[in-house]
C-alpha cells in the first residue's frame, strides 16, 4: 500500500509504518513496538527493538530519529506522546488510539471551533465543564450506547490562529478514567 502520515518517533528512531497498520507496545523488551501490517492474505508482524531496530520491507522502515525516551506520534500536523495502554491504529483520521474497555483516543485538527457545544451529540449529557493549564477546555459528557453507559471527554487544546486540536477520549464508563489520563497525560507531554 504504502508509508502513512503518522509514525513513531523516540529512543533514536522513526518508525513509518505502511498502512494499514497497528502499534503495540510489547512485553519482550522496554521500549519494544509491535508493528503489524493488515494484508489481504493476513497480519504481517515486525518486532522492533530499539536495542537492535531493524526495517522490515512492507511492514514498517525504521530510520534515525530523535532520543528522547519516549515515544511520540508524529503527523504533518501534530506531535503526541504515545500513552501506555493504548495501542494505534491506523484510520482516516489519521490514527485511534485504543485500550480497554472499548476505550479509544482520537486526535483531529487543527481546526476552527467558535462554539465547543457543537462537539456535543444527540443523545449525550454534559456532566462537567472545566479548564486546565495551558487554557485547554475540558467537556465531559455521558450516553447511553447498546445499553451501556458510556463515557466521553473532548479536550480543546488551543494553537496559532485561534484553532484548536480537538483530543475525544471516549469508553464504557469503566475505563474512562483511564482514557482521562491518558489524553492528560498526552497534553502535559505535547
Amino acid at each position: 500500500m504504502g508509508h502513512v502520515l503518522a509514525r513513531l518517533a523516540g529512543h533514536g528512531m522513526v518508525l513509518v509504518p505502511y498502512w494499514p497498520y497497528t502499534f503495540e507496545r510489547s512485553d519482550a523488551a522496554a521500549d519494544a513496538v509491535v508493528v503489524t501490517n493488515w494484508r489481504a492474505d493476513g497480519p504481517a508482524k515486525a518486532l522492533v527493538d530499539p536495542a537492535d531496530a531493524r526495517s522490515a520491507p512492507g511492514i514498517v522502515d525504521v530510520a534515525p530519529g530523535p532520543d528522547h525516551p519516549f515515544w511520540a506520534i508524529e503527523t504533518s500536523s501534530f506531535r503526541v506522546a504515545w500513552p501506555s495502554g493504548f495501542g494505534v491504529e491506523s484510520t482516516v483520521d489519521p490514527y485511534c488510539l485504543v485500550g480497554e474497555h472499548d476505550a479509544s483516543i482520537f486526535v483531529q485538527g487543527p481546526v476552527h471551533i467558535a462554539d465547543p457545544d457543537v462537539l456535543i451529540a444527540s443523545g449525550q449529557t454534559v456532566v462537567a465543564r472545566r479548564t486546565m493549564s495551558r487554557d485547554v477546555q475540558v467537556i465531559e459528557l455521558a450516553y447511553e450506547h447498546e445499553g451501556e453507559p458510556w463515557r466521553q471527554a473532548v479536550y480543546l487544546y488551543p494553537r496559532k490562529d485561534d484553532r484548536v486540536l480537538v483530543f475525544t477520549a471516549q469508553s464504557r464508563e469503566p475505563g474512562i478514567a483511564a482514557a482521562r489520563d491518558a489524553v492528560e497525560w498526552m497534553l502535559a507531554l505535547t
